[in-house]
């Protein structure tokens, strides 16, 4: 049977420019991922930093997201070498990592995310090439792989927003956001993401970006995380039902 890499929902909104619709979960949940595969949604995305995943549930993940022909991401709890190497043998096709602060941790992870000559990634057997069970060459799937991961980087300290020109001369990020509740107390405005001056940043931050003909997350990615969505339903329908 031939197997061919799975292509990048994501890669497809960067290059068409259109939008990948998104849902991101804080717990392996497969029921809920089919349901948003039934749905209708590009992209699944699984918040490793603050949820509670493991390499077993991540892979777990992936293939509900590749049975629905969702591409299947990830917030790294890290940008360990390491971390981003274990992540991507599950099977994602994309990484977001937190508390990129320079240019130097943007360029390792731009290695680490890709196999030669655009990177440094070790290539072994594992889920995210199939087992090596396709007819694709070691050399085709490498390059297929870098054509078709992408690589986000959450923009969360003052050093990041101050040094973002240097940053964005890192070829392999493909896409920008912000944590904006520890930029903010980054800022010295703890729980304060619509203060002034972290909001003065973040604009700072997008015009740089947008400056450079490089994209911002919301640029391409709308999406749903259902552990800020669904809270808030639940209570709503409540107090409606309650009110009657």
């Amino acid at each position: 049977m031939e197997i061919i890499l799975r292509a990048s929902n994501i890669r497809a909104a960067i290059n068409n420019g259109t939008i990948s619709h998104i849902l991101t979960l804080p717990s392996p949940e497969p029921t809920i991922a089919e349901w948003a595969g039934y749905a209708g949604f590009d992209s699944l995305h699984l918040d490793t930093e603050h949820g509670v995943f493991d390499s077993e549930s991540i892979e777990m993940m992936c293939r509900v997201a590749d049975m629905h022909g969702m591409t299947c991401t990830a917030r790294i709890p890290n940008t360990e070498t390491d971390t981003i190497l274990r992540t991507f043998d599950r099977g994602l096709m994309g990484i977001l990592c937190p508390h990129v602060d320079n240019a130097e941790q943007a360029e390792r992870i731009a290695s680490a995310a890709r196999f030669g000559p655009e990177g440094a990634r070790s290539f072994g057997t594992s889920r995210g090439r199939d087992y090596g069970m396709h007819d694709m060459t070691p050399p085709e799937y490498m390059a297929a792989f870098n054509r078709e991961v992408t690589v986000a980087i959450q923009i969360e300290t003052k050093n990041a927003v101050d040094t973002i020109e240097e940053i964005l001369d890192v070829d392999g990020i493909d896409l920008i956001t912000f944590g904006a509740q520890d930029l903010a107390q980054s800022y010295g405005h703890p729980g304060l993401p619509d203060h002034p001056e972290v909001v003065e940043a973040m604009e700072s931050v997008v015009t740089a970006v947008h400056a450079r003909g490089r994209l911002m997350s919301s640029d391409v990615e709308r999406g749903i995380n259902l552990v800020q969505w669904l809270p808030e339903r639940l209570q709503s329908w409540l107090a409606e039902s309650k009110s009657k």
